[in-house]
């Protein structure tokens, strides 16, 4: 430890500073989020606007000077920079921008004008640093999570019950809403959305302003990719990720070896970012002119469209989903979103495997890429869904919901449709007008839904492709599944027969709750259960006219679906004893 100076306090001080500023800084932040909170959350008057303003000025000044304080009387500076380098940065990057624009307002002189835009700059300065204060919060807290004993199942249902829980206070606020809207459909959209699911009780397009909209874009962003993965890429980027951490998420990663979580979580959040981008930027070209009324309303539908197509959410901000005149059967828009949600779709393991196979890439002899077990079953697998359910469609659906549109308008809206079907929630057709034989088509890829580690629900592709040819080779005589060179253990087989299981109980007791609640046909009652438990969205109509029953049926249909039925069966079960001996075995008959 380096020598104290003499004229900086003792190390024996330090713990007292430190609890007396800590203590200041969680006042500051209350009353900074306060007023952020009843800024942009709340109808306010200007003088309540004034009032507020001079809170974030004084929390910013507040901030800053227990960061200088913390760090003047720290025995071990260099250790304290190297812990909080992000938060001192940070505090850094707003006193230069600060005594900027105090520069720039001397020499522009004391005009009232200047110091109107000075103090208007200083406030959402100070507002994006407590934010961003607040994410830094964060993710101490999810280190601490992280320390605890706790098993990852329970970690990851309660993150997203939490992000639920906030998303539906947020959308409850006045400026989030048209008109107001019931706590139910609040708690209803907000599950929605975290679920990445798309179905929606109220008009996404009319019912929400844009601090709603953009409330729900926040939570189909985090709810696609989970808060745990988000902030614990926070703590990665700050030098924080400890042990427990990466055998937390080791387990939600479904990861093998510890070593790889860094690696695989970086690209998680490398890859989302770079296609949503790209998503956006496509779309932004591919709208059809006069759909939107200026510049920004277009940029700012791109990225909702792209990270809801990519997240496989489904929420679209047109009244009539992408059926909207010119949308439906525009080549380019349908190119787009159908691209994002197979991206989506794949999960962030093939990708990367995939991408890893490209020339240029680099490989060493001893570890030379190849296209693993895993990423064989999801690519043949997504894309006999894909072709099979489109031929399926197309042949049902000819007279019916896709009657009126020319041949390669039929091809192309069945293409979309079977992609989109299997969790994300678009729709260029009338659903309702779907015949029985093309929505129990629907129902099935549904049911099947996404893949693994991706951001879509369903009981996945690998275990349907696992449970079938498990199935197929046991008629053959053989027990051992065969994919590359490689063998499918036999818990992998387990597990898939568990999930196909257990999707089968949610879909028969979601259904029977529904119709205890709901005279609607039966076959709309599946297909609105089996959207909710896939987190597809896709409905036949019925949603926005359910009681409150039905729709909190539906929100915890969602929930499971999202986390994932045998995740959600062992955050709620206890771990049964091992078993230190074996009974003789018996012959049960079965079949």
């Amino acid at each position: 430890m380096p020598p104290t100076s003499s004229i900086a306090p003792s190390s024996e001080h330090y713990p007292s500073i430190r609890r007396v500023s800590n203590a200041i800084l969680i006042a500051v932040f209350v009353a900074a989020s306060a007023s952020i909170l009843i800024e942009y959350g709340f109808y306010a008057g200007a003088w309540v606007r004034s009032v507020l303003h001079w809170i974030d000025l004084v929390a910013l000044i507040c901030f800053i000077a227990v960061q200088a304080v913390k760090l003047y009387a720290v025995p071990d500076r260099s250790a304290l920079l190297r812990e909080r380098r992000l938060e001192y940065l940070l505090t850094g990057v707003v006193l230069l921008a600060s005594v900027a624009l105090l520069f720039t307002v001397l020499l522009q002189g004391e005009g009232l004008a200047a110091r109107s835009r000075l103090f208007s700059v200083t406030i959402v300065t100070a507002q994006v640093a407590i934010v961003l204060e607040m994410l830094f919060t964060t993710v101490r807290f999810s280190r601490r999570i992280g320390s605890l004993r706790l098993h990852p199942s329970r970690v990851f249902l309660a993150s997203f019950v939490l992000v639920i829980l906030l998303g539906t206070l947020g959308l409850l606020l006045p400026k989030a809403s048209t008109n107001g809207i019931g706590v139910v459909d609040a708690l209803f959209t907000s599950t929605s959305a975290v679920c990445v699911t798309g179905l929606i009780v109220v008009d996404t397009a009319t019912a929400f302003t844009f601090t709603g909209k953009l409330i729900i874009l926040v939570l189909i962003q985090i709810g696609g990719l989970g808060l745990m993965t988000f902030t614990t890429f926070f703590a990665l980027f700050a030098g924080k990720l400890g042990v427990r951490e990466r055998v937390l998420l080791q387990d939600m990663l479904s990861r093998e070896h510890l070593g790889e979580v860094r690696h695989t979580l970086k690209n998680i959040m490398t890859v989302t970012f770079i296609i949503e981008a790209l998503g956006a930027l496509f779309l932004y070209f591919s709208w059809p002119a006069g759909s939107f009324s200026s510049v920004e309303e277009r940029v700012f539908s791109s990225l909702f469209h792209s990270v809801s197509a990519f997240c496989n959410a489904g929420f679209s901000l047109f009244s009539d989903g992408l059926g909207h005149a010119g949308v439906a059967m525009n080549p380019a828009v349908n190119i787009s979103i159908a691209g994002l949600i197979v991206l989506g779709g794949l999960g962030f393991i093939t990708i990367v495997n995939v991408f890893s196979l490209l020339p240029g890439r680099r490989s060493t002899p001893a570890k030379r890429a190849r296209l693993t077990a895993h990423s064989r079953i999801v690519l043949v697998s997504s894309a006999l869904l894909i072709s099979g359910g489109a031929v399926l469609l197309l042949l049902s659906e000819q007279t019916a919901a896709l009657r009126g549109l020319s041949w390669w308008e039929r091809g192309m809206a069945a293409m979309f449709q079977s992609i989109t079907t299997r969790t994300a929630g678009f729709n260029t057709i009338d659903i309702a007008a779907v015949t029985v034989p093309g929505t129990l088509v629907m129902v099935l890829l549904m049911f099947i839904g996404a893949s693994p580690a991706s951001t879509g629900g369903g009981i996945k592709t690998t275990t349907a492709a696992v449970v079938l040819m498990h199935a197929l080779q046991h008629l053959r005589g053989r027990t051992s599944i065969e994919i590359g060179s490689r063998s499918i253990a036999a818990a992998v087989i387990d597990r898939a027969h568990a999930a196909l299981l257990f999707g089968m109980v949610l879909v028969f007791v979601a259904t029977l709750a529904l119709s205890a609640f709901e005279t609607a046909p039966l076959i709309d009652l599946l297909f609105e259960t089996v959207s909710a438990m896939a987190t597809v969205g896709l409905s036949r109509g019925i949603t926005a006219e359910l009681s409150d029953g039905s729709k909190i049926v539906l929100i915890l249909t969602m929930l499971i679906g999202r986390v994932g039925v045998l995740t959600f069966m062992q955050s709620v079960s206890t771990a049964a004893p091992l078993n230190r001996y074996d009974y003789p075995t018996e012959h049960v008959i079965v079949g």
